[in-house]
């Protein structure tokens, strides 16, 4: 009797040791995976973006043929913004520096080789808590799913230029920073279709040196 009652305690033993490991490595039925991020809080880690450096590849392809490449360098030091773009257009190459400061903006000439400042400027790329904010003011946007570049997880979204008639854009927006990774906007008109393509390179967040926004 002795010997099987510690028979009937080992069992129950096992028994209990099943069970705590069972509730140890189940999930509970209440406890529900974490929601998806929404697009609003996505494109609102843009806005905390104080000191970035990125490239943009930007292709201008018209009926499937690439008609002009520009290459665009920007240093983002929130308040200061600094941009390198150059443009190649039938073997023509032309080169614009722009650097925005509090106190204004400024364009490099070559000719005179200094700074000059000027009014009434479109950035050829805005800060990148300005972009965030305009595509949240969109009301035509709508999202199109996932995709996934260079290893990156991105949102796909489309919408329709404020500015633009019969155009269509459609960017990849970085999930994990809100930025872009790319862009694409499609155009028609009198049966010519023109696309703009932009590529996103190259993003880094270390801060950047005061000398690359000096203006002398």
């Amino acid at each position: 009797m002795q010997k099987q009652k510690r028979v009937l305690g080992f069992i129950a033993l096992v028994v209990c040791s099943s069970i705590i490991i069972s509730g140890c490595t189940q999930t509970p039925s209440d406890q529900k995976p974490p929601s998806p991020e929404t697009l609003e809080q996505i494109l609102a880690k843009a806005e905390t973006i104080k000191s970035v450096y990125y490239e943009i590849n930007m292709s201008l392809i018209t009926n499937g043929t690439r008609m002009q490449n520009m290459m665009m360098k920007i240093w983002q030091e929130t308040p200061y913004l600094k941009e390198e773009i150059s443009q190649s257009t039938n073997n023509i190459s032309t080169n614009l520096t722009i650097i925005k400061c509090p106190n204004g903006t400024y364009n490099y000439d070559f000719v005179q080789k200094k700074f000059i400042p000027v009014l009434n400027i479109n950035l050829p790329q805005p800060f990148t808590g300005d972009v965030a904010r305009d595509l949240l003011n969109n009301r035509t946007i709508t999202t199109l799913g996932n995709d996934t570049i260079d290893g990156k997880k991105a949102t796909v979204i489309q919408y329709s230029p404020h500015q633009t008639r019969n155009s269509t854009t459609k960017v990849w927006i970085w999930n994990e920073k809100g930025i872009p990774l790319k862009t694409y906007t499609t155009m028609e008109k009198e049966g010519i279709i023109t696309a703009l393509e932009y590529q996103y390179r190259n993003y880094t967040f270390s801060d950047i040196p005061d000398s690359t926004f000096n203006l002398s």
